[in-house]
């Protein structure tokens, strides 16, 4: 039974071949070989049914014959519902067709049987005068393999999508121009001025180079226009915006509305919202299983807590999608029931936290940032973004700082630098410590902390161009973990509170420091020396992101690990270094008492 598609805006349909167009106003409608067909191809080669169009309320679905292998937008698909307002393409059986579903409709047949195409270069964004068949023939046998992948042919009609030339090429007889042919000419392409990465306005939260607002680069929304030049054929395209709307928003090259933003170095996508306030980049440094991945998800955490109960001041995801890893690791932690659901694996350097960008001229692993925003309650106009890195503790050490593995360069520009000291890992210190039963006692590790203090001190000077002599400003908070094991010999006295009256009190974390930094002197003194030759504003700390002890279970295949037990977790004294940076970096958010 034939039912009446309600709706003033129909799909309509274009063979792409002969330019014969329908408009489907019945439903069922047949594309096919059979006399009764809406659109009937006329070829020996067609079977009777060669796609079915069945209205679906506002949208029609349209199915192709299964015994027909189909690409449908480029994708292998046997069916697409098509909602007002879209465009789509069917390559099918050596046929080409596009839909297109729109209140147009009236003058879509007369339209005339014509097949002409445009072609749209989406590298250089320009579009082609109209196209006979065989003058799309010649236009496309003048570029090459790889300039094909930058184009995109659409039919007489269409305006949003259309066809990758790789995709006609057997059934147009299309063919690229060979290399030899190529040594003969000389293609003509858009010369792009390079970004300066040294100077500017912003820096690039993934590779950590400069660029000013005007150098951001747009991300593609309409499908037709997924493959990037530089990050590959599965991400959307970057380019520059020339066309906007009457909101101001940028188009891409298809006319789709675009928000996203990706840095002009990397191409990566920037946070939401990256260009409207200022960040600090956090840099965490540590060696290999110092606890960083748990110092971390317990300071987001804590300063999620700490900062709204003590400044009133908000502190939330930036971009929750990016930040989910450590969302998961968080909640893993806080909403264990037991040591082996609480243990966090060790970050890896070729693992999620990391992701391949160009770099440089060359693809490298870079790990993934983590954005949070930081505004006052009271003023939503106000605010910034910091920004933490859980780096495997590898990149740290001095074989790994090649141009191949820079995923530890963001110390050069951080606002703030926190090293996380083991004493665990110090033989002098265990040696101190007495009746204290930890399982990390047992566990003698190479101790290289005094060499990665100092390898950070070559990488951080040398990216900068600084003497060796000379001293960075960025605050270094030096932060000696487990402090739940080793705090007894401080002496009785306890440390001071980090905050006094609403405000982070330099006096208290300044004689805290003074303490620790004695106690360090006396049993490891190359980490002191080591500090105070990066940065001329150092502090020390005592933290324990734990509170106790972990525990030692037996994992799913039966080997014994260590991990906290989630019953006993009792952080202490954790936020204490991000609030005292955050007094630093951003006095006017996060006010302080004087030192003295």
């Amino acid at each position: 039974m034939n039912q009446t598609a309600k709706t003033s805006s129909l799909l309509c349909v274009l063979d792409c071949l002969t330019g014969n167009r329908a408009v489907v106003s019945k439903s069922p409608f047949i594309i096919g070989s059979a006399p009764s067909c809406g659109l009937r191809i006329a070829q020996a080669s067609c079977p009777p049914v060669l796609c079915s169009i069945e209205a679906q309320g506002s949208a029609y679905e349209v199915r192709v014959n299964p015994n027909f292998p189909a690409l449908i937008d480029g994708a292998a698909l046997e069916n697409i519902i098509v909602e007002r307002g879209e465009e789509h393409t069917i390559v099918v059986n050596n046929q080409l067709f596009a839909f297109k579903h729109f209140q147009g409709h009236e003058n879509w047949s007369k339209k005339g049987e014509l097949a002409s195409w445009y072609v749209y270069d989406h590298d250089g964004q320009k579009w082609s005068d109209r196209f006979s068949p065989a003058q799309l023939e010649s236009h496309l046998s003048e570029l090459s393999e790889k300039e094909w992948s930058r184009q995109v042919v659409l039919p007489f009609g269409m305006e949003q999508f259309g066809f990758f030339p790789k995709d006609l090429r057997q059934i147009l007889n299309l063919h690229p121009r060979t290399e030899v042919e190529l040594t003969n000419h000389s293609p003509i392409e858009a010369l792009v001025e390079e970004v300066n990465s040294e100077y500017g306005e912003f820096t690039c939260p993934i590779c950590w180079f400069k660029f000013d607002r005007g150098d951001s680069m747009n991300v593609a929304v309409h499908a037709s226009l997924r493959g990037d030049s530089m990050l590959g054929e599965d991400q959307m395209q970057r380019f520059y915006a020339t066309r906007f709307n009457d909101r101001g928003q940028a188009l891409d090259a298809l006319g789709m509305t675009t928000s996203d933003l990706a840095c002009p170095h990397c191409r990566r996508k920037l946070p939401p919202g990256f260009l409207d306030m200022p960040h600090h980049i956090f840099s965490i440094v540590g060696a290999p299983s110092s606890g960083k991945s748990y110092y971390l998800s317990v300071l987001v955490k804590m300063l999620q807590a700490s900062l709204f109960k003590n400044f009133e001041v908000s502190f939330r995801d930036a971009d929750p999608s990016e930040n989910v890893i450590l969302t998961q690791m968080k909640t893993q932690l806080f909403s264990a029931s037991s040591p082996q659901d609480a243990a966090l694996a060790k970050t890896e350097l070729e693992g999620a936290l990391y992701e391949m960008l160009p770099r440089q001229g060359r693809k490298v692993k870079l790990p993934k940032p983590f954005i949070f925003k930081i505004s006052p309650s009271s003023s939503e106009g106000k605010g910034f973004s910091v920004v933490f890195y859980d780096n495997a503790g590898e990149h740290f050490e001095p074989t790994r700082n090649s141009s191949d593995s820079p995923g530890a360069q963001h110390i050069a520009v951080a606002s703030g630098i926190f090293f996380l000291f083991d004493p665990l890992y110090n033989s002098d210190f265990r040696h101190r410590l007495t009746g204290v039963e930890d399982p990390q006692m047992n566990n003698h590790k190479l101790d290289q902390q005094d060499v990665i203090l100092a390898e950070s001190e070559v990488r951080i000077k040398s990216l900068l161009g600084l003497d060796t002599r000379d001293r960075i400003t960025t605050p270094l908070a030096v932060m000696v973990g487990k402090c739940d094991t080793w705090q007894q010999l401080l002496g009785e006295q306890p440390l001071l509170d980090f905050i006094v009256d609403g405000k982070v009190s330099l006096a208290n974390i300044a004689a805290n420091s003074k303490r620790i930094r004695s106690l360090l002197l006396d049993i490891c003194p190359e980490i002191v020396s080591n500090a105070e030759a990066i940065s001329s504003k150092v502090r020390y700390f005592a933290v324990s992101p734990l509170g106790s002890s972990p525990v030692t279970f037996l994992d799913k295949s039966g080997a014994e690990r260590i991990g906290p037990d989630p019953k006993l977790i009792k952080p202490r004294f954790v936020e204490a270094p991000t609030l005292w940076v955050l007094s630093q970096v951003s006095p006017e958010i996060i006010p302080s008492s004087p030192e003295s």
